[in-house]
C-alpha cells in the first residue's frame, strides 16, 4: 500500500512510518518538523494548510493521521493551538483523504472517556473529556467518522493507550525518572503514585495501524491498549531497581487523569490485535538506551 503518516517526526509517528516501511509499504511522511529519518520520504507542511495536506495526501491508499498538538501539557498552556492542529487539521485531513480516496487511521486517545462509569471501559462507554487534549482529540476523531458517514471517506479510529518505547519526549514520565536517576538524582511522584496506565509498547501500536489500514472495517473507534494496568509507583521502582537514587512523593498534579481500566477487547475481535509486548520487556529497551549513554 501506498500510506502517508502525518506526524511523522515525532515519537508516536515515526515509530508508526518505520514499521509500515518495514512491512513492504510505500510510506510518505507529513510534518511540520524535519526528519533525519531516511527510510521513507519525508515532507516539511502544515497540518492548517489544506493545499499542502491535499498534495501531500494525492496517490495513497491510506492515511495514518497522528500529526496533533500531543503535549498535555502544552495543549493546557495553549488550547487554541490544540484546537487548530487537532480539529481543523483533522478536518483538512479528512478533505485530502476524499480527494485521494483514501482511508484514514486516525489516532485517538483512551483518555476522551474521561472519569470512568464502569470499568473495564469499553467503546459503548460515554466520551466525557475533561482536558484540552482530550477534548480536540475526540473532536478530531468526530469529524474524521462524520466524513465517513456523510462522504463516503473510510475512516477507523484508534483510541491508543499511553503510548511508551524509544524516542519519548524528555517530558514524559519514563523519560523523567530514568534519566533523573540515571544521573543520580531523586525521582519524586507526583501524589502517591497509585495512579495506573496501560502502558502499550509503541511497536504494538504501530502494527494495530497497520492492521487498520489493511482492513475493510471503518466507521468505527477501537480501544488500542495494552491489558495490564501499571502503577506510577511500579514504574518508578522498576527505574530505581537499575539505577539506585532516592524515591520520593510530592504533591498530586492538578488535573491528572484518573485511572480507568480500558478494555482492547473489540479490536482484538474485529482486527485479530492485541498487544504482545510485555510491560517488563518494553520498558528494559529503555533502560538499555539509558545504561548505553555516555
Amino acid at each position: 500500500m501506498k500510506i502517508l503518516v502525518t506526524g511523522s517526526a515525532g515519537f508516536l509517528g515515526g515509530h508508526v512510518a518505520r514499521y509500515l516501511v518495514g512491512g513492504g509499504h510505500e510510506v510518505k511522511g507529513f510534518d511540520a518538523a524535519s526528519s533525519s529519518d531516511t527510510a521513507y520520504e519525508s515532507i516539511i507542511g502544515d497540518l492548517l494548510d489544506t493545499e499542502s495536506v491535499t498534495a501531500a495526501a494525492a496517490g495513497v491508499d491510506a492515511i495514518c493521521h497522528l500529526g496533533a498538538i500531543g503535549d498535555v501539557y502544552l495543549a493546557a498552556e495553549q488550547p487554541q493551538l490544540a484546537a487548530a492542529v487537532n480539529v481543523v487539521g483533522s478536518a483538512n485531513v479528512a478533505i485530502a483523504a476524499a480527494e485521494a480516496g483514501a482511508k484514514v487511521v486516525y489516532a485517538s486517545t483512551w483518555e476522551v472517556y474521561g472519569e470512568p462509569e464502569y470499568q473495564p471501559i469499553d467503546e459503548d462507554h460515554p466520551a466525557k473529556p475533561d482536558h484540552p487534549y482530550n477534548i480536540t482529540k475526540l473532536a478530531g476523531e468526530q469529524l474524521l467518522l462524520a466524513a465517513d458517514r456523510l462522504h463516503g471517506v473510510p475512516v477507523t479510529s484508534l483510541r491508543l493507550g499511553t503510548a511508551y518505547g524509544p524516542g519519548l519526549r524528555a517530558n514524559s514520565v519514563f523519560r523523567i525518572f530514568i534519566d533523573r536517576a540515571s544521573a543520580g538524582d531523586p525521582i519524586t511522584i507526583q501524589g502517591d503514585g497509585s495512579q495506573g496506565r496501560q502502558f502499550t509498547y509503541a511497536a504494538d501500536i504501530a502494527t494495530a495501524f497497520d492492521v487498520a489500514c489493511q482492513s475493510d472495517v471503518h466507521g468505527i473507534a477501537m480501544n488500542i491498549v495494552a491489558p495490564d494496568m501499571i502503577s506510577i509507583k511500579e514504574l518508578a521502582e522498576i527505574v530505581v531497581e537499575r539505577f539506585p537514587t532516592d524515591l520520593t512523593f510530592g504533591e498530586a498534579r492538578p488535573g491528572d487523569v484518573p485511572s480507568a481500566l480500558v478494555s482492547p477487547a473489540l479490536a482484538e475481535k474485529i482486527l485479530g490485535w492485541h498487544a504482545i509486548t510485555p510491560f517488563a520487556a518494553g520498558v528494559e529497551h529503555l533502560l538499555e538506551d539509558a545504561s548505553d549513554t555516555p
